[in-house]
């Protein structure tokens, strides 16, 4: 016979789902910061250190800060002298560049913001084809605005260029020329052609071997005497050239990592349905390879974009070479090395983690594993 009743759903014991247990406060507090007499000791010690050094800190960052003014007699309380600053923070960010002119490096930040929102909200079937073209074109744009001599803008000399922005331009113009050439160099060290091959390594291992300083007075100093006689080529372009090729070798090593980790099967897959070389490369292999490779890829351009700061040893009057010179200005002797070495410092880190949260968009975008 069958019930008369509702029948009730059997579902054994193992696969029931296991009871959700909430850990109040104390309980955690007592697994993880008491759980032992060595993790008290140290969980002790730690909220020492912070109760003794932080109030000082924040009293000294904020709460008897100097904030308003424009010169050192501002600067009367015992605090951070912010209005150090404050006075110089245009040459921070824009250098020397002509203040009539600096809507040419605020445009140039704009269309590098519109071509990073491109990358993510251009419709997909033709979105790679545009990113790419506006990726490449963006660093050409940027040094016939920046420069000018055309269209009515006023010649403005790289002398003047200077500042974060600065650093900022060199970095990402040499990360976007610099990435399909380090693709171009990975896949010559894994050519079978000797003689490509034999290039590719000397020329990653050169640039991945010698220091970073050692290419930039190689390009300052050395490389013009190379040229012929009356050449003469701007300091801010042979260093740029540097950055690319520094960047190249070590990119190329990612990239051949990646091409590494790509399964034989993908290979084999593409070349029977017979595509050709580069549309197996293109189409198949390189989607796989950046997707592999991105923490390393955004590591690398992390370190990239820290050093550019090494342009001030040659002259180049980037953020930290600027700061130097405000330093040692007459009419700014009360020591505010500490204020400036760390508005420096949150500038760049503000700019590494902006870099970060980046590519983990970007990998979760290029993720195809199914999700459940």
């Amino acid at each position: 016979m069958k019930p008369s009743g509702p029948i009730d759903t059997f579902q054994p014991i193992a696969d029931r789902p296991a009871p959700v247990q909430t850990v109040g406060p104390v309980a955690w507090m007592r697994e993880n910061l008491f759980s032992g007499i060595g993790n008290s000791l140290v969980t002790l010690g730690i909220i020492a250190f912070l109760v003794y050094y932080i109030p000082p800190i924040l009293d000294w960052a904020f709460f008897s800060a100097n904030w308003s003014g424009t010169t050192e007699d501002a600067c009367v309380k015992d605090g951070a002298c912010w209005v150090f600053i404050n006075a110089w923070s245009y040459q921070f960010f824009y250098g020397t560049y002509p203040l009539e002119e600096v809507w040419r490096i605020n445009l140039m930040l704009v269309l590098l913001l519109i071509v990073i929102a491109m990358s993510f909200t251009l419709p997909k079937h033709y979105r790679m084809k545009a990113s790419i073209a506006a990726w490449l074109a963006l660093p050409l744009v940027g040094m016939a605005i920046l420069y000018g001599g055309w269209g009515g803008l006023e010649v403005v000399s790289t002398d003047l260029w200077g500042g974060f922005t600065l650093n900022v331009f060199m970095a990402a113009a040499s990360i976007i020329v610099a990435f399909p050439f380090s693709f171009l160099w990975a896949l010559g060290r894994r050519s079978q052609m000797p003689f490509i091959r034999s290039v590719s390594v000397i020329f990653i291992e050169f640039f991945r071997g010698v220091p970073v300083l050692s290419l930039f007075f190689m390009g300052s100093v050395m490389l013009p005497l190379f040229f012929a006689e009356g050449t003469n080529v701007d300091k801010l372009i042979r260093v740029w050239l540097v950055l690319i090729f520094f960047m190249s070798g070590y990119m190329a090593e990612v990239f051949r990592g990646g091409f590494a980790a790509v399964p034989s099967g993908q290979y084999e897959a593409a070349d029977s349905v017979g595509l050709s070389y580069w549309q197996k490369i293109l189409l198949i292999i390189l989607p796989q390879v950046i997707k592999i490779s991105m923490p390393n890829i955004l590591a690398t351009f992390v370190m990239l974009f820290k050093n550019t700061t090494f342009l001030l040893i040659i002259g180049i009057p980037e953020v930290v070479q600027t700061l130097q010179t405000a330093l040692a200005n007459s009419y700014w002797l009360g020591g505010h090395a500490l204020e400036g070495y760390l508005f420096v410092f949150l500038v760049f880190w503000a700019s590494c983690f902006g870099m970060s949260v980046l590519s983990r968009r970007i990998e979760r975008t290029l993720n195809t594993d199914k999700r459940d």
